[in-house]
Parts: structure tokens; C-alpha cells; sequence
């Protein structure tokens, strides 16, 4: 009887230890699914899987994106890397831009979550020519008193409409299944933007891509809840000072 109580105590031990050790390891390799540049960059370089003869082009790419894409995660979260940055002269395929970028350039893989970075007003939904589909939020004023109208470029499926109300943290889209549009670059990324004036759909009068200030855009850097230049993640736990913005996919934790 003895034997048999004590097996049964050993065998309740290993299969409380193997759950331990199971959810662990589902919570690490998820957060490490998020930063970890080499995985990151591969699911944003998938339209080389269906264009073989671009080998060539698509090694040079892969080449640049593991070296130059950032890690951004704070501490205790893991976050998409960012591949071209705000005030970068270089574009997420290696290119050179005609001037410098006026937003943050995210990449990611099929479907992942593009989340409000504030509350807000979705003030269009649209699939535009060059930049596919896209959503541009009024998000209020800044911490410094400005405007926020921020533009959710190179997206997938819609998860809003225009009109709607937005609660910092909502899902508002996805990154897209198939890269086919040219703005996208051939790179899988979210191209997050905000200016202060947005282009009325019936003025659209000195208008670039949905905001008239296109080329005088805010840095996004400047309003993170947790400081100037500290990305910080949207947690559904915590309050956020008004006026400040968080990451616009989610991150995961790593403890």
C-alpha cells in the first residue's frame, strides 16, 4: 500500500513539474516569437516565397533586416522590431528614400494584431493604390497639446470602420496575408505616422497620403506613456497618462 501511495505521489510530482515546465516554455518561445529579429525577419520577407526568381534580391534584403532591425522591446516585454525608423534615410527594403521617413516602419508576420496606440475616432478606413489598405484615427491631443492624427499603413483586414470609437488596446486591424501593393516594399510592416492635419476626403487640397503636414509628421518617440524614446507596451492592467501613446501591435511578456 505503502509503494503504491508513494508512486502515486512521484507520478502527481512529474506531471505537476512537466505542466510547469510545458507553460513556461509556451510563454518563452511566444515572447521570444515577437524579438527575435531572424524569425521576425523571414515572416515579413514572405512574398519572396512566391516570386523564387528574386533569390538574389531576397538575400540582400534578409541580409540588411537581421542587421539593421531594432529590438525595441522594454524591459519584461517582448516587441516587433522596428526595421526603418523614424528620421531613417532608408527604407525597409534597403532602398534609399528621397526624404527622410516621417514614421516607424514595423514588420511582422501574416495577421498579427495592429492595436490602437490611444482612444480615438477612425476618422477613414480605405485600400489606397499604392499603400493598400490603411486606417487613420484621430486620437486626440498629445501630451503637449497636439493633435494625433495617426495613420495605420500597409494593413490587412479591417477590424474598424469609419466613425467608430476606439479604446487604447483595441484590435483596429492585422498585418496582411499577401504583400501586393508597391508602397508595402515587398516587406511585410506596419508604417505607423501621425500628423496633425488630416485631408477631409471632399478637400483634399495639398494632401499626401491622408495628412497635409505629411512631410512635417510628429515623432512617435516624443509621446511613449513611459517617456520620450521608451516604447512602451499596451497592457490592459495598467492606466496611461492622457496624451501618450502605446505600441501599436502587442507585445508579449517574458516572465
Amino acid at each position: 500500500m505503502l509503494k503504491k501511495i508513494i508512486y502515486y505521489a512521484n507520478t502527481q510530482i512529474k506531471f505537476f513539474l512537466l505542466i510547469i515546465f510545458l507553460v513556461f516554455a509556451k510563454k518563452t518561445l511566444f515572447a521570444e516569437s515577437n524579438n527575435d529579429i531572424p524569425s521576425q525577419c523571414m515572416f515579413a520577407l514572405e512574398w519572396y516565397d512566391d516570386h523564387p526568381g528574386y533569390v538574389g534580391e531576397f538575400k540582400r534584403v534578409l541580409d540588411y533586416c537581421k542587421k539593421y532591425a531594432k529590438d525595441v522591446s522594454p524591459e519584461g516585454y517582448a516587441a516587433n522590431p522596428i526595421l526603418s525608423d523614424f528620421g531613417s534615410m532608408s527604407g525597409v527594403n534597403t532602398r534609399p528614400r528621397d526624404t527622410i521617413h516621417q514614421g516607424i516602419d514595423i514588420i511582422g508576420q501574416k495577421e498579427n494584431p495592429i492595436i490602437a496606440i490611444k482612444d480615438g475616432k477612425v476618422l477613414e478606413t480605405t485600400i489606397e493604390d499604392c499603400w493598400g489598405s490603411t486606417v487613420v484615427i484621430d486620437h486626440g491631443k498629445s501630451i503637449d497639446g497636439k493633435n494625433l492624427i495617426t495613420i495605420y499603413g500597409h494593413v490587412g483586414t479591417f477590424y474598424v470602420k469609419e466613425g467608430d470609437r476606439v479604446k487604447r488596446g483595441d484590435k483596429i486591424a492585422e498585418l496582411p496575408i499577401k504583400i501586393k501593393y508597391r508602397c508595402m516594399a515587398r516587406v511585410r510592416h506596419l508604417h505607423l505616422q501621425i500628423g496633425q492635419r488630416y485631408c477631409e476626403k471632399k478637400d483634399n487640397w495639398a494632401c499626401k497620403y491622408f495628412i497635409k503636414d505629411f512631410y512635417r509628421s510628429l515623432n512617435p518617440h516624443d509621446y511613449w506613456a513611459d517617456g520620450p524614446n521608451k516604447v512602451t507596451c499596451f497592457d490592459n492592467k495598467r492606466k496611461f497618462q492622457k496624451g501618450t501613446i502605446t505600441y501599436p501591435l502587442p507585445c508579449s511578456r517574458t516572465y
